[in-house]
């Protein structure tokens, strides 16, 4: 896994604090940095060669985002999650997701199009090969995410963005433990996303999406389960 810098020349013109923004985001979605795990200004600012005020605004940028957790006099640390504040995450996707992309569908440019089919492509690639799954957890995010794009309603689309992000280590949790099924379910929920995207049909694609998060939901909830049940009979 690459951690280091971006390429600077997305944020040609852009603040510091934008690229300190960007590059810290990536680092925790890409899981450099874990679920609480203290993320201290000094090694910040060197890791991302940056000065401490715009590592400090980031941070503060990312607390907004619910990605940090910010304790006054005491440091930051990446925002560590409960069993049940996950499904709560799921359960608003479940609703908000299938909205979003069933109002994107019937905006989206023949290029737009075009991106969303060769992220799936890049996604088949890496779908249930151990060694590529990091690349799996990226490409997926920026597949389901490329969906989004003809949503009108950038706040909504903007949010469920958001949500994706705070789920991204425990759906990595999760998708670590899937089986040759759950493997299976996955992939032909990607290519049922694009037929119904290449036949217009917004109604399915929302389903399709809901019952994809659902699933996922349902999995982390019995892995869960499982723990704590193995907890127990110790």
């Amino acid at each position: 896994m690459n951690d280091g810098l971006v390429n600077g020349a997305l944020f040609n013109g852009a603040s510091e604090t934008a690229r300190v923004v960007h590059e810290l985001r990536e680092l925790i979605l890409r899981g450099s940095f874990t679920p609480g795990e203290r993320l201290g200004q000094e090694m910040l600012a060197k890791r991302l060669q940056a000065s401490r005020m715009p590592v400090r605004a980031a941070l503060q940028q990312l607390e907004r985002e619910e990605l940090v957790t910010i304790v006054p006099n005491s440091g930051a640390w990446v925002t560590r999650m409960d069993a049940e504040q996950i499904d709560a995450i799921y359960r608003l996707r479940e609703v908000i997701e299938p909205l979003v992309v069933r109002t994107s569908l019937p905006n989206l440019t023949t290029e737009q199009i075009e991106r969303i089919h060769e992220l799936g492509d890049k996604v088949d690639e890496v779908t249930e090969n151990p060694e590529r799954f990091d690349e799996f957890m990226v490409l997926e995010r920026e597949f389901h995410i490329a969906t989004f794009a003809g949503a009108d309603f950038p706040g909504y689309r903007d949010r469920v963005e958001q949500l994706w992000n705070r789920t991204q280590f425990s759906r990595g949790t999760v998708a670590c433990q899937f089986t040759a099924a759950d493997w299976a379910c996955t992939r032909a929920d990607h290519h049922l996303m694009r037929y119904y995207i290449d036949n217009c049909d917004a109604e399915a694609l929302g389903e399709i999406v809901r019952l994809h998060i659902r699933r996922t939901r349902r999995l982390g909830a019995q892995l869960e389960l499982l723990k704590d049940q193995s907890i127990g009979s110790n």
